[in-house]
């Protein structure tokens, strides 16, 4: 019977405690939902853009990831490596949209006919492949400047000085 009493005793005790110990389990869970805000937060950020065109354009994630993709990859092949690296980093996750564009096959679509067609189709064949990447990703050409200001006024609003400068130097064979 003691023993039984000691026993009640100690496991009420531990019980009323509970609550005051289980303080640390409480920061815990605290940190953790503080930590997965702030990685939420910056994946907001990040998909500003992405978003921006997806209710603006009616298209999926994918189509707009893959369209600013093939948009980033022309001004890539466009400007300097120094002005590309400028543009890209007022673009939050330029290179997973770079990734997103889809692969194309340099003697399809309509780019494929201007590597046939020398100097006059060389100038002409980096504004065709956005268009044949935004065909394969079921993205209507007419969409093209669309995106295109979008972008520019994501630009102008986040990134750097002049950023949005460099994406229409990068893109001027598609205006």
């Amino acid at each position: 019977m003691k023993h039984t009493l000691t026993l009640s005793i100690l496991i009420s005790a531990t019980l009323l405690a509970a609550p005051a110990s289980a303080g640390w389990l409480d920061n815990l869970a605290g940190t953790q939902a503080k930590t997965e805000k702030v990685a939420t937060g910056t994946a907001t950020q990040a998909n500003e853009l992405v978003g921006s065109v997806m209710s603006q354009l009616g298209l999926s994630q994918n189509q707009a990831e893959g369209g600013l993709g093939s948009l980033l990859g022309l001004a890539q092949s466009s400007l300097g490596s120094n002005d590309y690296t400028k543009l890209a980093a007022s673009i939050p996750n330029a290179d997973s949209l770079l990734a997103a564009a889809p692969k194309l096959d340099a003697n399809s679509g309509v780019s494929g006919l201007l590597s046939k067609a020398g100097n006059i189709g060389s100038s002409l064949q980096g504004s065709a492949m956005v268009l044949d990447a935004f065909e394969k990703l079921g993205i209507s050409k007419d969409l093209a400047m669309p995106m295109i200001n979008i972008a520019k006024s994501y630009l102008e609003t986040n990134g750097a000085e002049g950023s949005s400068d460099l994406l229409m130097k990068g893109l001027n064979s598609l205006l």
